[in-house]
């Protein structure tokens, strides 16, 4: 939920993110796929009675990948 109040914050009032990837390419969070996919899929599961929790999460970790930030890999 702090991601989602963070992306609020972003969008709404213009204040700057700067995302930290560690050990995690930001395309594969940003697309949502390999195991951040999986990984929603049980959280919908998880979360079914408040799909909007979810949908949030998704929508603000997309935010945050589409950024510049800094990438750990490999470092």
């Amino acid at each position: 939920d702090e991601m989602v109040a963070i992306a609020d914050c972003h969008a709404k009032l213009k204040q700057i993110v700067f995302p930290v990837f560690y050990d995690v390419d930001p395309s594969h969070v940003r697309k949502q796929n390999e195991v951040y996919e999986s990984a929603f899929v049980l959280h919908a599961e998880k979360f079914k009675d408040d799909p909007h929790k979810v949908d949030g999460w998704k929508r603000a970790m997309t935010c945050f990948a589409g950024l510049t930030g800094w990438d750990v890999r490999n470092k």
